[in-house]
């Protein structure tokens, strides 16, 4: 039986890149050979070997690196929304299944009959809903469930995905141990929407002197970006080290003893990749719960 080849590509943030993580991981335990296109997963493929990753290619050549597969599903990354005009979606609707957290009702395409002309019917069979799965992650109204859960109700009920998993085991390198350093907890205070999440630094900053009261070495970890305003928040009180890569983030996090995060793609690290450390996620009223996600990621590279 021909498998199916699918490409995923996904929007440049930390947080939405770790979704189609699990997207993607998703599509393989369901059978699909996928390829999966992100700069922030490539930077963890040595954590992932089950999975085929790929970086992102620049936007010239999207079109062609996605010709080969049977069906492109694409989150489309910034440099493609940059130039994204009415004309512009009218051409790559049709042509891939565009999906985000919060896509309007233009994005949705239903392919079938176009796949018709192209793949054999087993082919479009083993495809199911996929064709037609286009639009919103988000696709109805929600209550209380976290962008993670929203995504697996998506999984199942819109791209009609039988076998749907909330986390992606991954394959820790050798010389890293877990929880090595049992006192150090992690806070992170940044999220890709300050104004409507973040608790005020003075707030993470008493919390890092009641974990220091406490006996634990707290260190504030924040996105290359806001590196050098919590270097001076800070004010050598706490460490603030700074991470190039996703990969250095990700072993730093795995040897720590805790991490205490904001809403954001840093809080939802662990929980995506199978880490089994203590993990405390919230927005700005300290309620502790899941994670939304959403901006361009620091760590992609700048198209």
């Amino acid at each position: 039986m021909h498998k199916v080849k699918i490409g995923l590509v996904s929007f440049d943030s930390l947080g939405d890149s770790l979704i189609y993580l699990m997207m993607a991981e998703n599509l393989r335990l369901n059978g699909f050979d996928v390829t999966f296109y992100s700069d922030i997963a490539n930077q963890l493929r040595a954590w992932l070997p089950q999975l085929q990753i790929m970086p992102l290619p620049i936007s010239a050549d999207l079109d062609a690196e996605l010709e080969v597969y049977d069906l492109a599903i694409v989150s489309p990354p910034q440099c493609v929304r940059e130039k994204l005009s009415d004309e512009t979606l009218n051409v790559i609707r049709k042509k891939w299944v565009l999906i985000c957290h919060k896509a309007p009702d233009s994005w949705k395409y239903d392919h079938t009959q176009r796949l018709k002309a192209r793949l054999s019917p087993e082919i479009l069979e083993q495809l199911g809903a996929l064709p037609r799965c286009g639009g919103a992650i988000r696709y109805r109204r929600f209550e209380h469930e976290n962008i993670v859960d929203i995504a697996l109700h998506y999984m199942r009920e819109r791209m009609g995905l039988k076998q749907v998993v909330k986390n992606v085991a991954v394959t820790v390198p050798e010389h890293l141990q877990y929880r090595r350093y049992i006192k150090r907890i992690i806070v992170s205070p940044d999220s890709a929407w300050p104004e409507k999440k973040d608790w005020p630094a003075s707030s993470f900053l008493q919390l890092c002197r009641l974990l220091r009261k406490r006996g634990y070495s707290p260190v504030i970890v924040v996105a290359p970006r806001n590196h050098v305003i919590w270097v001076a928040k800070a004010n050598n009180e706490f460490e603030v080290p700074m991470f190039n890569d996703i990969g250095g983030l990700a072993a730093y996090i795995y040897e720590s003893g805790a991490l205490i995060a904001n809403d954001s793609g840093n809080g939802l690290l662990p929980h995506s990749l199978v880490f089994r450390l203590s993990r405390f996620t919230g927005n700005a009223t300290g309620t502790f719960t899941g994670a939304r996600v959403g901006g361009k990621s620091p760590w992609s590279r700048q198209s």
